[in-house]
């Protein structure tokens, strides 16, 4: 029984070695994960934004909601994972009441929608995997809409604008699961107690992957031995010579008919343009985020559009 219960504890020692990813001998943590097949966990998330205007905010609301994060399947190479969003809740603020009403249809209609995809062997992102499940759970719920509110052209407008981040692969991967790679935003990589990593990465926009130069500063500030966790910071801002010419060819793309000054006068409208995000995260050894805050701000030195995202697990 003495025997039994040794190799137990020796068993207990070196799984914990073997799993942990905080290194208080150099003071280093690797953001790896360490899930399991047919693992869950629910997060709540709530996203509030709002338009700024020199320090008057306008258009406010918030949107929270449960996600069920599952395991699918898990191999030397690959996670599977799968988000299953349900229990909308939201607050519009000052919004007429035809909004609110619009916005309450939609988010039951959209209750139980589903976002599967492929993280690498450390837990960095690599692809969503159901897109085309995607776009048609958000056609059909667009045609549901437009029929419910009696197909008028200006509601019908609302719904195609509204879920227009739904229509393919790359808008849905680079504007429909913010959450998603927010929650995944330091996984793959080591850092060092107070040593800031600073780099430039090809990050995506509207236009597709890999498309924008972004410089992107990553702080480990605090460990937590005693509770297996860590507390780490990072900052990205877009090239903004490039957030120009990227801008320009955008507007080019919605405004086909457009003349080269029109494009012009909307661009000396919207002023000098920026586009940065901060994320603070406190991530478990084991490589679940327990709790996430990103706040992004894109727009600029006129008008900024803010949007505020906290992960917590429950």
């Amino acid at each position: 029984m003495k025997r039994q219960v040794l190799l137990l504890i020796i068993f207990m020692v070196i799984s914990q070695i073997s799993y942990s990813q905080i290194n208080m001998e150099d003071s280093t943590v690797r953001t790896i994960a360490y899930w399991n097949h047919k693992e869950i966990n629910t997060y709540q998330i709530s996203l509030e934004s709002f338009d700024l205007i020199n320090q008057d905010t306008s258009n406010w609301n918030k949107v929270s909601y449960l996600v069920d994060m599952e395991i699918l399947d898990s191999t030397a190479a690959n996670y599977e994972v799968s988000w299953t969003y349900r229990e909308f809740t939201f607050d519009l603020g000052e919004r007429d009441s035809t909004y609110q009403y619009f916005i309450d249809k939609m988010l039951s209609i959209t209750e139980g929608s589903l976002v599967k995809f492929r993280t690498d062997e450390y837990g960095a992102f690599q692809q969503v995997t159901n897109v085309e499940e995607i776009s048609e759970f958000y056609r059909k719920a667009g045609d549901t809409l437009k029929l419910m509110f009696g197909n008028i052209p200006q509601i019908d407008e609302m719904v195609d604008q509204t879920f227009k981040n739904y229509r393919n692969k790359n808008s849905i991967e680079t504007q429909s699961i913010k959450d998603i790679l927010q929650f995944l935003n330091f996984h793959g990589a080591e850092y060092k107690l107070g040593e800031e990593l600073s780099g430039v990465i090809n990050s995506a926009n509207v236009l597709g992957k890999n498309r924008l130069e972004t410089q992107v500063n990553v702080l480990l500030e605090e460990i937590f031995p005693d509770d297996n966790d860590y507390r780490i910071v990072s900052v990205s801002e877009a090239n903004s010579e490039q957030l120009i010419s990227e801008t320009e060819l955008v507007l080019k793309t919605m405004m086909p008919n457009a003349s080269e000054e029109e494009i012009d006068k909307l661009m000396s409208e919207g002023g000098e343009l920026s586009n940065t995000i901060e994320n603070v995260s406190v991530i478990h050894g084991w490589g679940w985020p327990i709790f996430s805050k990103e706040i992004r701000i894109v727009g600029s030195n006129q008008k900024n559009k803010v949007e505020i995202r906290i992960i917590e697990i429950i």
